[in-house]
């Protein structure tokens, strides 16, 4: 069985799919991840046989899932680096991403950057989407805690290894390797990570654009932005998608006074288009489990299902407090 790779994404599934798995009320057929996010959730649908409809209104995660959801075959090489590209084009992407410079990156980095893309910019197929998600993948590696909304008088502080060693007895010398360099440390791993099962498709769009795109599925996994917590997914990755000019309004999820609104009318449009929806969230959201609940009773028989897990980012809170729970709505119960 393929292993997924390494994408570095807060808020990742990757430590629960198993057990998500597990708790999906069909053992085949086709499941809409409908808030992919880093797609590891959708990766392990497809690796246990489904079928999978892939969405995600970040361009960033788009790219992971076309790369690794979508594409069943297309791998890359490290002979891309040897690739011609033009040097006036790589002067207009330096100056088109000069946003980066002193805010998430130095300007010679900016510069390496900018060859990288206008390599992905020559390919073709899912060659593009692989490159632009080890693409992408490096740009977080390089980052201290893995976003990209951390001030840059920070960021400075962090990429300086004696400062690092004494704060964390880590010198983390990955923030200063070269972009190039962290994609050939991990191209063999996204390579291995590729195979062909059942027919997946990616999209790109708001949750309530998606929905009009699907005739009928059998699940709809719901893994949106818990509100109330850690969940500005606009400021983790959204730096990504303005350099593709990719940066789009959308519904907001985040905000508990909406949260149970928006996912109301969402789930709403649903009906009659699937049977089954299993939603993610945690004992720590805001609204709180009962309302939600409450709200998903609307729709029809809901059962919960409890795991203990937490999201450990500081490591300063006590690891045995937070539930992960899954609300499993049967819309003809």
């Amino acid at each position: 069985m393929a292993t997924y790779p390494k994408v570095n994404y807060i808020g990742n599934k990757e430590k629960l799919v198993n057990w998500i798995i597990k708790e999906m009320p069909v053992k085949n057929g086709t499941v809409l991840d409908i808030f992919a996010g880093g797609c590891s959730v959708s990766y392990a649908l497809k690796n246990s046989g489904y079928s999978v409809i892939t969405n995600d209104i970040l361009y960033a995660d788009y790219v992971i899932g076309k790369a690794l959801v979508e594409n069943s075959e297309t791998k890359l090489s490290t002979s891309v680096f040897d690739k011609k590209v033009s040097e006036k084009r790589v002067g207009e992407l330096e100056e088109k991403f000069s946003f980066l410079t002193d805010c998430l990156y130095y300007q010679e980095e900016v510069k390496e950057l900018s060859r990288l893309v206008a390599i992905a910019e020559n390919l073709n197929g899912f060659e593009k989407y692989m490159m632009l998600a080890l693409i992408r993948r490096a740009m977080i590696r390089k980052l201290p805690y893995s976003r990209m909304n951390v001030p840059w008088d920070q960021i400075q502080k962090l990429r300086d290894e004696d400062y690092s060693y004494m704060k964390y007895k880590r010198k983390r010398a990955y923030h200063n390797q070269t972009f190039e360099s962290h994609i050939r440390e991990n191209i063999d791993e996204y390579n291995d990570a590729i195979f062909a099962k059942e027919k997946c498709k990616v999209y790109n769009c708001d949750a309530f654009d998606v929905v009009n795109k699907i005739d009928s599925v059998d699940v709809v996994y719901m893994d949106p932005p818990y509100p109330s917590t850690m969940n500005n997914y606009d400021a983790f990755y959204g730096m990504f998608d303005e350099m593709f000019d990719k940066k789009r309004e959308h519904t907001d999820y985040t905000q508990k006074t909406s949260f149970l609104n928006n996912m109301d009318e969402l789930i709403k449009k649903l009906v009659g288009k699937t049977q089954y929806i299993v939603l993610s969230q945690n004992t720590r959201v805001r609204p709180g489990p009962d309302d939600i609940e409450a709200m998903l009773k609307k729709y029809g028989k809901v059962k919960i299902k409890e795991k203990m897990h937490n999201y450990q980012v500081t490591g300063k809170e006590n690891k045995n407090t937070s539930k992960e729970l899954l609300f499993i709505i049967d819309m003809e119960g």
